[in-house]
């Protein structure tokens, strides 16, 4: 490939290697002393020789990993990237331009929509090939075979699973207009594929094998399985009302509406004992949405997943006659989960849905089937299968008895794929009637036209009545009419971050929701905002207000004397989560404190029915402020005299920990899957953590590994801003691998300079790619 100045690689960056760091300074350092030391004829020669013995000693020392360091090296060289050279597509009934900007974003145009398809895949394969290899290979349990005994654990997960006979299913069952979009895609891909090798395969030695629609469907499996598997909870929730009479169980668990304190709750206080009963702040995949009123409403996104490099979600930029489709999308997968196509806009969060039930194991009779994994560079290791039915046997018994997962993502209908067709949609009432013929994985969508606006719950959802228990599995599944919604509302504003937007009424579709200080903060900047624009809503997406801390706060301050610098402390917080703020990492610790020592005695009883019982929700600040409001020691743990007195001493047990400033705690960094292969290579294929501002429950999300994988601002004409945490590209010799991360982290921008234009390409119709069959690896 030619290199543009768009295109050239940043050669550079491969001086962050190991061995390139320190023999490039040890020169350095000999040539300097050889140098300063030219008054005597015999020193240089001493220095030289002494400098090159040290770096002939570290070589042969680190032999092992320098052999790596130069497969890797030569890898990347062999794959550096340059300008997209002009391909044969099989299946183009006619020629597509495309052009890669200087964002590193493939802009397409094309003569029909299948063909514009067919080159967003080759764009895909091209940017993200081993990305999407890795999401295949790990959603079939296939990992091993190029990474070695380290993918073992993932594998035997993901076969006891059978997403990839559930992928097969429900491929053979896909619509017409489904298996021709996914065939196109492949397409495509595999002319990626055929032109080049991702740097990854070439390290690990293997050639991907080709893609197929199937694949496309194992990765929507592999996001919906990502999204809804809350088997956690649902077994957390079974040992809760086994355990605790209903009342107190009802007031622990979500769900249950806001139950007050059970008259007799101080009796079920047990001994504490127990360390790490209460998980806070687990990373559920989440994301924020609302559509701002206005003359021309703005609907703001941004997706809360896994943080990592390449980015989990893809810029798409394909026009065809009459359409321009703008937006995220998931590598893999063409279809876009929020963005415009210059009719409607639409975004989505995580609906948190009810899709998992634990039902008893054996009424369909057990049948144990033996699998083989291959291992790199050993011998298959074999796993054995337990199903109940078609119904996967859980390995772990649910209070010493043997379960089955009834799971929706195992009906074909859980892949339907049906969501794309919002692509096509002309207005509202058109993409409505889309959604409410798809299934698929379940989400919250906003959509708007520009004229009128709706919120609905789509995807495949168990029927489960408002008012019945909780304990019961679904009798069946909605219908498309049935699912909840909200359409036009008055105040013109719609809200989705995971919380209980939608109404329930008839039926109860959601599971542990989030408790809703995201979503409330939102509402309340768009209900004082005089204005809603671009500026506006990019602004509101970085919003770092940490609400749920403010009780907290308060607790403490009222405990605390007068005199003590730490109430000072507290007093003077500005009630967000600044990388600069001391008080917020004293809050977050002090929570963390309060939830340990006052849930857990309530919770220690669930440890007899299940040793490994941990409590999981999200809404637990619910139970453990009310606990704490009703100002009764007796609800508190043993020994208790003072409330006040039992607040002041859990701040003093965090004080003493010497909490620092909150951006020293949440330092977020990006690292690349091969790197837990090769801890070294971080430096090259990662990017180093940072202190970054906002924690889980701010509208700006962004702990260690988790976080907003993207922001798109968009209107129904077209999108406005995207943002993204590293690059377009896969490749880490691209300019395009990490240059959108200074935006997204908030951090110094350099100074503004132009940026070189990108270069076009094209891609014509051509004959079926040969593309050879990677599906073991061979070592070399």
């Amino acid at each position: 490939m030619t290199a543009c100045p768009a295109h050239r690689p940043r050669l550079r960056r491969l001086w962050r290697l190991p061995t390139a760091r320190v023999v490039g300074a040890a020169s350095v350092v000999t040539v300097a002393l050889a140098a300063g030391l030219l008054a005597w004829p015999w020193a240089p020669v001493a220095v030289a020789v002494a400098g090159a013995a040290g770096i002939a000693g570290y070589a042969y020392r680190h032999r092992g990993r320098i052999g790596l360091e130069h497969r890797m090296l030569r890898a990347l060289r062999d794959s550096a990237p340059g300008c997209p050279d002009d391909a044969d597509v099989p299946g183009l009934t006619a020629p597509v331009r495309a052009e890669s900007g200087d964002d590193g974003v493939t802009r397409i145009t094309a003569q029909t929509y299948l063909d514009a398809v067919r080159a967003l895949g080759h764009a895909m394969g091209r940017d993200r090939g081993f990305q999407l290899d890795l999401m295949r290979r790990t959603g079939s349990g296939r990992l091993a075979e190029v990474w070695g005994r380290a993918a073992l654990t993932s594998d035997t997960e993901y076969r006891r699973l059978g997403l990839a006979a559930a992928a097969r299913t429900a491929t053979e069952r896909l619509a017409e207009p489904e298996r021709e979009l996914l065939t196109a895609f492949a397409d495509g891909v595999n002319a990626a594929f055929a032109q080049a090798t991702p740097f990854e395969c070439r390290f690990l030695s293997y050639r991907p094998r080709p893609w197929r629609a199937e694949d496309s469907v194992l990765t929507s499996l592999l996001l919906f399985h990502s999204l809804s598997w809350n088997e956690q909870a649902k077994r957390a929730e079974a040992v809760v009302r086994r355990a605790l009479p209903a009342p107190v169980a009802d007031f622990l668990l979500p769900g249950s509406g806001t139950p007050a304190l059970p008259p007799d709750l101080a009796r079920h206080r047990g001994e504490a004992g127990a360390d790490g009963l209460v998980a806070l702040d687990r990373a559920v995949p989440g994301s924020n949405c609302w559509i701002a009123p206005g003359d021309e409403p703005l609907l703001a996104c941004d997706l809360h997943l896994a943080l990592g490099l390449p980015n989990v979600l893809y810029e798409v930029d394909v026009a065809w006659p009459g359409t321009r489709l703008r937006g995220l999308a998931v590598p893999g997968l063409p279809v876009v989960l929020t963005g415009t196509n210059g009719r409607i806009a639409w975004g989505v969060t995580n609906l948190t849905a009810d899709v998992l039930d634990l039902v008893p194991a054996g009424t369909d009779g057990l049948r144990t089937r033996t699998e083989h994994i291959r291992v790199r560079g050993r011998q298959p290791v074999t796993v054995d299968i337990t199903t109940d039915g078609t119904l996967p046997v859980s390995r772990t018994p649910l209070c010493g008895e043997q379960v089955a997962v009834r799971w929706t993502g195992h009906d074909p209908r859980a892949a339907d794929l049906r969501f794309h067709r919002l692509a096509h949609a002309t207005d509202l009432e058109e993409a409505v009637s889309v959604l409410d013929d798809a299934h698929g994985v379940a989400l919250n969508v906003l959509v708007t036209d520009g004229e009128r606006r709706a919120h609905l719950a789509t995807g495949l959802l168990p029927r489960r009545p408002a008012g019945g228990s909780r304990t019961e599995p679904a009798d069946g599944h909605l219908s498309g009419p049935e699912r909840p919604r909200i359409v036009d509302p008055a105040d013109g504003v719609l809200v989705s971050a995971n919380d209980a937007a939608l109404p329930e009424e008839e039926f109860r579709i959601g599971l542990d929701l989030d408790p809703g200080h995201r979503a409330r903060r939102i509402r309340t900047v768009l209900g004082s905002a005089e204005r809603h624009d671009a500026a506006g809503m990019h602004a509101l997406q970085h919003d770092i207000t940490a609400d749920l801390y403010r009780p907290y706060r308060d607790l403490a301050v009222a405990a605390l004397r007068p005199t003590d610098p730490v109430r000072t402390l507290l007093e003077e917080w500005d009630g967000t989560a600044a990388t600069d703020s001391r008080a917020f990492g004293v809050l977050v610790r002090l929570r963390e404190e309060l939830a340990q020592r006052v849930l857990t005695p309530y919770l220690v009883a669930c440890r007899e029915h299940e040793p490994t019982f941990r409590f999981p929700f999200r809404d637990l600040d619910r139970p453990l402020l009310a606990i704490l409001d009703a100002r009764d020691r007796a609800l508190l743990p043993a020994g208790t005299t003072d409330v006040d007195a039992f607040v002041a001493a859990c701040v003093r047990a965090v004080v003493r920990e010497r909490p620092a400033k909150w951006g020293r705690l949440n330092r977020v960094g990006l690292g690349h899957p091969v790197t837990a292969l090769v801890p070294w290579a971080n430096a090259v294929l990662g990017i180093g953590p940072r202190p970054q501002a906002g924690m889980l429950h701010s509208v700006r999300t962004a702990v260690p590994g988790f976080g907003a994988a993207g922001r798109v601002v968009v209107t129904a004409g077209g999108l406005v801003t995207a943002e993204l945490p590293a690059g377009q590209s896969g490749h880490p010799l691209s300019p395009h691998y990490a240059d959108r991360h200074v935006r997204w982290a908030s951090l110094p921008s350099p100074p503004p300079r132009a940026r070189p234009a990108g270069c076009g390409y094209e891609l014509r119709p051509g004959r079926t790619a040969d593309v050879l069959d990677g599906s073991a690896a061979e070592s070399r």
